[in-house]
This record gives C-alpha cells, sequence and structure tokens, in this order.
C-alpha cells in the first residue's frame, strides 16, 4: 500500500522538521500494516488573477492525479467530520485490501464543489478555517495516530 498526499501549493514553509519527522514516523512504523511508502506531490498554484479561474484551474490540475485502483480522499471541511479512530479504521480497511490511498489538498480558494463526486471520500477536520501551510502536518500527524491506534501503540490516548 502506498499513501500519496497530493495538495496544491509550496512545501516551503517553517513546519517541514514536523512534516519530515512525521514521514519518518509514518515509515517506521507504517509497515507493520503493509505501507510501503508516504509520498508528497506538490503541484503550483494557479497564477490566474480571477478566483474562479483559479479554483477551477487548481481543481482539475488535482482530479488529474486520481488514480483508479486507489481510494481517492478529499479534504474539505465540507466532508464528513471523523474522530482518530474512525480516520484510523479508514486507513486499516484500505490496508487489509492493500489499496492504496490519495489524499488531496486543495489550494487556498478550495475545490470547486461540482468536483465533489470525482472523489471516493471527503473528510472534513472540523468547522474551523486551518491554515493552508499547517494542513499538510496535521494530516501527516493523524496517519501517524491512525497507525499508532492501529497497532495498539500508546501514542494515542
Amino acid at each position: 500500500m502506498l499513501i500519496t498526499i497530493i495538495y496544491i501549493g509550496s512545501s516551503n514553509n517553517l513546519l517541514q522538521d514536523a512534516v519530515r519527522d512525521y514521514e519518518k514516523r509514518i515509515k517506521n512504523i507504517g509497515r507493520s500494516i503493509g505501507l510501503k511508502e508516504i509520498i508528497s506531490k506538490e503541484i503550483k498554484n494557479s497564477n490566474k488573477k480571477n478566483t474562479t479561474e483559479k479554483k477551477d484551474q487548481e481543481t482539475k490540475k488535482l482530479i488529474d492525479q486520481k488514480e483508479k485502483e486507489a481510494l481517492n480522499v478529499l479534504l474539505d471541511i465540507e466532508g464528513s467530520k471523523l474522530n482518530s479512530v474512525e480516520f484510523s479504521e479508514c486507513i486499516l480497511s484500505q490496508a487489509d485490501i492493500n489499496q492504496n490511498i490519495n489524499f488531496f489538498i486543495g489550494g487556498s480558494e478550495g475545490i470547486d464543489r461540482k468536483y465533489f463526486g470525482d472523489f471516493d471520500k471527503i473528510i472534513s477536520f472540523g468547522d474551523l478555517t486551518w491554515p493552508h501551510k499547517m494542513f499538510k502536518m496535521m494530516l501527516l500527524e493523524q496517519i501517524y495516530r491512525s497507525i499508532t491506534i492501529i497497532n495498539k501503540h500508546p501514542y494515542h490516548k
């Protein structure tokens, strides 16, 4: 199984140390559930000035990265709210069938709702608005937490 995080934006930010730390942790403990690799794919922001055109262009770039044989999960404020145990059950169900998971993080304008049906699942991290540059790190932490839950590791209490 592979987990890929596909996101609009730049990875150059002050949280890179935390991102690398969680990626390393996930690689170490992820083997226990058959995780071969965690991959990040950065997609450049659109340079369109018009916000509608920008959102549309970025959404299409994300959709182009979808894989038919993977679970394609959009992360959006309008998605289903899961707790950490439910999120870990989602990860485990994919590990059990050895199916890859792709997580998609849209740009600062979000994803056009007309494309929501193109994704297998839409998950929200709550009603709060999070800084875009923090979100990848938060997703990595939840993936790590999920694997520790699956392994009954004391990280998740």
